[in-house]
């Protein structure tokens, strides 16, 4: 990519230009940001990064698809908190693989993502890579003071719920890869599956409505598997949790293709990870009231267990077919041993 590298910023960068105001006293084009946190508002922040060929795949996601889910994975982090996302400084390290034009196309995506939350791009940084793109978000929002919802604090008693459905991500990252190997187009009933896994929706409604109902507990967003959320909500809190697989839910269109690709559906519910939606704890005197108004915003609200005691040791258990095992400590691990 032999280009001059600050027209490429300024080039990739220039709708953030004359963005001041609002709380935001410097914006991109200086050595740093500078904004002030609204009034009785805590600061959230929160940083992820995606590596080629590790988080996506050419084949796999458009570039404006990997700028937009780098955006998104972050902005679901602030949801998780009861949060509100407010700005976004973007580090892309830049590989040979990839031109000008795709580095720009991924820089759609970040701002496709960033006005549909409502988030401004105020800074970042853009270098060259020798081996594969890197792309590293940090989103700063906020939440009313005191108020953060937090993983550690989900009490015996409490019942176990998730937003939307879990499992379509991973779903359609394996149509993706099915249709690759086979040269294939995606039949248009899968597309869905697809979108899931390309554009995923970050839950800021979700989290936004159980702060304000005051009866959330312990809160977390399924970026890595429903598994291995429901364990480090367990492990923070120190409970015990039981959910019933029979209540997961999913989406009928992961079901059938999973038959048809002859696959367990909740494999990739469990394990698959990418749905960014909610899993929490909440009273349990107050989950009639909490499916209401979910219901009432059009989001899907599913008990899918409860907490049973608190625990020196935690423990995750899931009831199926009428037997009751432990749900094993799972999901994407980039430190966890490679076959």
């Amino acid at each position: 990519m032999a280009h001059d590298e600050f027209s490429l910023i300024r080039q990739w960068t220039r709708r953030s230009d004359g963005q001041e105001g609002d709380g935001l006293t410097v914006g991109i084009g200086d050595d740093a940001a500078v904004f002030t946190p609204t009034p009785a508002m805590e600061v959230v922040a929160c940083c992820d990064a995606m590596v080629e060929t590790v988080h996506f795949l050419k084949e796999t996601m458009r570039p404006s698809d990997i700028g937009y889910k780098a955006v998104i994975s972050n902005i679901s982090d602030v949801a998780a908190m009861g949060g509100l996302a407010r700005y976004a400084l973007v580090s892309i390290a830049v590989s040979p693989g990839w031109s000008a034009d795709e580095t720009s196309q991924i820089y759609d995506g970040i701002y496709a993502a960033c006005e549909a939350y409502g988030v401004r791009l105020i800074g970042g940084d853009t270098v060259s890579a020798p081996d594969a793109l890197h792309i590293s978000v940090t989103v700063l929002g906020e939440v009313e003071q005191g108020r953060a919802i937090r993983r550690s604090r989900a009490q015996p008693g409490q019942a176990v719920f998730v937003t939307g459905h879990v499992g379509s991500s991973a779903a359609g990252l394996h149509l993706l890869l099915q249709q690759k190997n086979a040269g294939a187009p995606v039949p248009a009933e899968h597309l869905p599956l697809v979108e899931a896994h390309q554009r995923p929706a970050a839950q800021v409604a979700a989290g936004r409505l159980l702060l304000a109902s005051g009866a959330c507990g312990a809160l977390n967003d399924v970026s890595d598997g429903l598994a291995s959320e429901l364990w480090e909500i367990a492990e923070a809190s120190r409970v015990a949790i039981a959910i019933d697989a029979g209540l997961v839910p999913i989406r009928e269109e992961v079901s059938s293709y999973a038959a048809q690709a002859g696959k367990d559906p909740l494999d990739w519910a469990f394990y698959g990870g990418e749905d960014y939606q909610l899993v929490g704890t909440a009273a349990a005197d107050s989950v009639d009231a909490l499916a209401e108004k979910f219901a009432a915003a059009g989001i899907p609200f599913t008990v899918i267990g409860r907490v049973e005691a608190s625990a020196a040791k935690p423990s995750v258990c899931c009831a199926r077919a009428g037997r009751k095992m432990p749900l094993p400590k799972a999901g994407f691990n980039h430190f966890g041993r490679r076959e």
